[in-house]
């Protein structure tokens, strides 16, 4: 009975040991399927990564391509937008060198036009000192309205060839502007005792430069009076011509602008706008110079020319 019992031990034994070491097999099993699984699912995940990043990969390529399509494109556009430019540069080039070639040709031009004139105007002048003085004084003016024009823009000095007394030039302005006989303002001359002294200046110049002031007053006073002062400065040695008028004065702000070619405040008046420009131009080419007196209260203008003794 005993040994029944052993044997019954022992299997059970047995059974206990081979049950234990199944249940631990089908654990271990158990356990690396999940090991497994777990591997599995981070390769799967992995691959998923890969899968993202190569898509995401292809279009990050896709703009790179059209944006190198596209950085060509631009480029082709600023080698076409390169050669018109220089195409254009070419041909500005070309019209300029034509240009500096004509502008050449044509200043050589004038000046020839002007020597031709100037020669003329002398010849003329010549030839009207010859006549009779009542029929000169009118061919005059004429023949220097075309110097004037002739010499618009020179600022070459004029010689000074004649010593006289300040006074004279004054009474041949007045002579040659007729302003003394105009009948609808009075016209005077005052000249004070330091306007003796000798000028040395080009007398015919000179006096057509304060012709021109009278004129412009002569112009634009319809009533009231113009009055020309002559004085001197002896301290500066220089002569002062002031043309004072009651006409309908200049702004203060047009001081500059008048004496510009063709300027004309008033349109109703006849003239160019020339006749101030051309005054101004005598008197710089003498030394001296011609301004409006923008400190003038009264009513009017007033014009001063200077000139140096």
């Amino acid at each position: 009975m005993i040994w029944v019992i052993i044997a019954l031990a022992l299997v059970v034994a047995v059974l206990s040991v081979a049950l234990y070491f199944q249940v631990k097999g089908t654990r271990d099993q158990a356990n690396e399927q999940e090991s497994l699984l777990r591997d599995y699912q981070r390769r799967v995940d992995e691959q998923q990564q890969l899968l993202e990043d190569y898509r995401s990969l292809e279009k990050n390529f896709e703009n790179v391509g059209q944006g190198y399509e596209q950085a060509l494109d631009l480029y082709d556009k600023m080698e076409e937008n390169s050669r018109k430019l220089e195409e254009r540069n070419a041909f500005l080039e070309n019209q300029n060198k034509e240009l500096q070639a004509a502008s050449a040709g044509n200043a050589e031009t004038l000046r020839v036009n002007k020597e031709y004139f100037q020669q003329v105007v002398q010849e003329m002048v010549a030839e009207v000192d010859k006549l009779d003085p009542a029929v000169a004084a009118r061919l005059t003016g004429m023949v220097l309205k075309i110097q004037d024009i002739n010499e618009m823009d020179s600022d070459a000095a004029l010689e000074r060839n004649d010593n006289i007394v300040a006074e004279q030039v004054a009474k041949q302005a007045v002579a040659e502007s007729d302003i003394d006989k105009c009948e609808y303002f009075a016209f005077e001359m005052k000249v004070s005792p330091q306007a003796a002294s000798m000028l040395h200046t080009n007398q015919k110049q000179a006096a057509h430069a304060l012709a021109l002031v009278l004129d412009n007053a002569k112009k634009f006073t319809t009533d009231g009076s113009v009055t020309l002062n002559v004085d001197a400065d002896l301290q500066e040695s220089k002569v002062t011509y002031t043309v004072e008028d009651t006409g309908m004065g200049v702004p203060e702000n047009e001081a500059e602008h008048i004496f510009e070619p063709f300027v004309k405040l008033n349109s109703y008046f006849d003239g160019q706008g020339l006749g101030l420009t051309f005054a101004r131009n005598i008197a710089r080419r003498l030394g001296g110079d011609l301004v409006l007196d923008t400190t003038n209260t009264g009513k009017g203008a007033r014009f001063v020319l200077t000139l140096p003794m």
